[in-house]
Formats: C-alpha cells, sequence, structure tokens
C-alpha cells in the first residue's frame, strides 16, 4: 500500500492561494521575443492569435515568477558592485510594426572582458541541472529561446554585445557569456516572425502527434491537438487582420474599421472563427447571413454565425 501524503498547510495553502488571486492574466500584444526561439510556427501562430484559452497558474509556480523578479535585481546589484553602470532596465522592445515586442533587462557599461563597449544584458536564474547544460554548451544551443530574445534585443538598440548572466538557484554560482549580434539571424528570425504575421490561417507545427515531446507540454496542445475550441476573440475571426503600422495594431474588414484592444478581446455578433480553427468539415458558406455551415467529427451540424445580429 502506497503511503497516505501528508496533507499541505493550510498556511502555505493560504500563501498559494494568495498568489493566484492576485495574478491577472495578460495577453502579450505580439509576439514575444521571450519565445521568437520557438521552433513552432503553429505555437506563435496560436499565440499570436490569442487562440488558446489563458493559462490557469498554481500559486506554487507564481511565487517561483516571483523569484525570479527578484534575482533580476540581485545580478543587476552584482554588476554595479564592481562598477558596471546598469541602466535602461525595462526598456521596451518594438518590431515589425509592435506585432514583436518585449523588454530587456538593462544596457551597460563598464563588463570588465571589455569596458568601452555598450552591452545588452540579459538575466537569468536556473535550477542546478539547467545551469549546467548553459556552462556546457552555451546560450545558443542550450536555451535558444534566451539566445533569441538577446539578439532581438541588440537588434532594436544596436548594440554588438550582450551580458548573459547566470544564477545557479541551488548553490548561487554565476556564469556569464558575451554574446556577439548576428545579423543573419536576425534577419532569417524576423523574416519569420513576418510570415507567422501575414499568415491568415494557422502554419505547419512541429509534429502532428500529440505525444511529441515538443507537443506534450505545450500551452496549445488543447487547441492545436485536442480539438478544443478556440477562444472567441477578434484575432481568431476571418474578418480581423494584423496592420503594419503603428504599435501592434490591428483591423476589422467587417466594420472597416481599427480594432481596439477591449474590442479585439471581446468581439462582436458577426464573429466568424477562421475555418482552419474549426475541427469539422466545412460543408456550406452564405454570404447573405454572414455563416459558415460544419459537420463535426460526432456528425452534428453546427453554422458558425447562426445567432449573428
Amino acid at each position: 500500500m502506497a503511503p497516505i501524503p501528508k496533507a499541505e498547510a493550510r498556511t502555505v495553502s493560504a500563501i498559494y492561494a494568495a498568489y493566484e488571486a492576485a495574478n491577472r492574466h495578460y495577453d502579450s500584444l505580439g509576439i514575444s521575443v521571450g519565445e521568437i526561439g520557438n521552433p513552432c510556427d503553429r505555437a506563435l501562430w496560436y499565440g499570436l492569435r490569442w487562440a488558446s484559452q489563458p493559462e490557469t497558474i498554481e500559486g506554487r509556480k507564481l511565487s517561483i515568477f516571483r523569484t525570479g523578479d527578484r534575482w533580476e535585481e540581485v545580478l543587476t546589484d552584482d554588476l554595479e558592485r564592481i562598477g558596471v553602470d546598469v541602466y535602461g532596465s525595462q526598456e521596451r522592445i518594438r518590431l515589425l510594426g509592435g506585432h514583436v515586442r518585449g523588454k530587456i533587462d538593462g544596457r551597460a557599461i563598464g563588463v570588465p572582458e571589455a569596458p568601452k563597449t555598450e552591452h545588452l544584458c540579459e538575466f537569468k536564474s536556473s535550477n542546478d541541472a539547467g545551469f549546467k547544460e548553459i556552462v556546457k554548451k552555451g546560450c545558443k544551443e542550450a536555451k535558444p529561446l534566451h539566445y533569441g530574445q538577446v539578439q532581438l534585443g541588440m537588434h532594436m538598440f544596436g548594440l554588438t554585445r550582450a551580458l548573459y548572466l547566470v544564477v545557479n538557484k541551488n548553490d548561487d554560482a554565476r556564469y556569464a557569456e558575451r554574446i556577439e549580434y548576428d545579423i543573419d539571424y536576425c534577419a532569417r528570425i524576423l523574416a519569420r516572425a513576418q510570415r507567422i504575421i501575414d499568415a491568415p490561417e494557422p502554419p505547419s507545427g512541429i509534429s502532428k502527434d500529440p505525444e511529441f515531446f515538443g507537443c506534450m507540454f505545450c500551452k496549445h496542445k488543447p487547441v492545436c491537438h485536442d480539438k478544443a475550441t478556440p477562444r472567441h476573440t477578434c484575432r481568431v475571426c476571418i474578418h480581423a487582420t494584423p496592420e503594419p503600422g503603428g504599435d501592434a495594431h490591428w483591423s476589422c474588414a467587417r466594420w472597416a474599421k481599427p480594432l481596439s484592444i477591449d474590442e479585439q478581446k471581446s468581439g462582436c455578433p458577426a464573429h466568424l472563427t477562421i475555418p482552419a480553427l474549426i475541427h469539422g468539415e466545412q460543408i456550406d458558406v452564405n454570404e447573405e447571413n454572414e455563416s459558415i455551415t460544419y459537420r463535426m467529427p460526432n456528425g452534428e451540424i453546427w453554422v458558425d454565425g447562426a445567432t449573428n445580429a
């Protein structure tokens, strides 16, 4: 007989619950630079289009995020303690009309290896296994998401070097790597991002197998592999288009108008889901009624737009 697990203390449960109560879901207005290194085009498209339901994050994980923020402050203090001037924390990255976006941890002058060179700063904390992999393989191979984030930060601010500084959460060991700006990498990844932004329906994913390792823990697995209904927002509607000008602007062809963020999140009565997101066979389109009819896998007939006013 397996041992009965010890009940979690009410104090601990209350702490985690408080984190969860204070947490607010945030929709990125574009493709995050922290995710641009994801090899799956479809995952990036789903994120841009707000296709998946908001994640439910447990209190313990929220606490880990908060601890990570504190490590950024510690690593900044570490650099300033050795005479490095750190500035520009949380400056914004806005690329491709704001549809690729993020923030930086800072910029620095006085890095011992090249004191006169301005560096982008990227601070990370890692568990012991992840830290050892970074030390062994370097940022580009061990943490491609971090590498993409650093490269686009340098691209945004016209810098040629970045300081990638990582702390081991198990034993406080530090790892520092100077990363060189790679213009070819940035050109390729921004061209890829533009294709994803312009795609009217989901591009190919990295696998059609839901048990593939890269898919099993993806937050978009329900809508991608499990036939979940996409979230109801303007961004999954056939009438919505991301615009190249401004800061992550979207427009609606149905109403011939720009869309505010609140409008994008709420949708409207004329909403028609992008057909490629519906897990059924499209059997009819009625332009006058502005509806699309599907035969679902269970044989039922479903009319998208039937209740439009």
